[in-house]
């Protein structure tokens, strides 16, 4: 990589930390296995119809079950969830990814975080590969929420939590 591309990388990297999000862990099941991967690359893309668009990197084990058509979950993470996060965002087996938490079965086997602030579970539309990463669209098929909202939000490379 040429040093103003590195540049740029750079830029693009310290630009984007200032940008918060919602904390998410997305969840698949090929039907060997289960998978799960803490996620900010995560957006409302419509609502006719309702759907999702994800961002995977190809490196990832989730990607293999959505790249062959596997539904997925996004659980957005409650405030006194970060533990789970970080557990998700390891690179470690997938069984352990699922050893904090109350972990559900839902549709298709795909878990679900039974007490995160809303769980949407996703039918795989399309993908698109664009640089190291697949962005996976997802048309929502049913959608789990708790009452109350305090989310666990990430910026500037630390977790936030702000009740409401």
């Amino acid at each position: 990589m040429s040093a103003p591309s590195q540049a740029l990388e750079r830029q693009m990297k310290q630009a984007m930390r200032r940008l918060g999000a919602s904390v998410t862990v997305v969840t698949s099941n090929d039907h060997e296995q289960r998978y799960a991967m803490t996620a900010t690359a995560v957006t409302s893309l419509s609502l006719e119809p309702p759907a999702l668009l994800i961002c995977v990197n190809r490196i990832n084990g989730l990607h293999h079950a959505l790249s062959k058509g596997h539904g997925f979950c996004v659980n957005i993470l409650f405030s006194d969830q970060q533990e789970i996060s970080d557990n998700c965002a390891r690179r470690n087996e997938a069984k352990d990814k699922f050893s904090l938490g109350d972990w559900q079965t839902g549709d298709e086997n795909i878990p679900y975080l039974a007490n995160a602030q809303s769980s949407i579970f996703c039918d795989l539309d399309d993908q698109h590969d664009y640089g190291s990463h697949t962005i996976f669209i997802g048309k929502v098929t049913k959608v789990i929420s708790r009452d109350d909202i305090s989310p666990l939000m990430f910026l500037a490379g630390n977790y936030f939590s702000r009740p409401t």
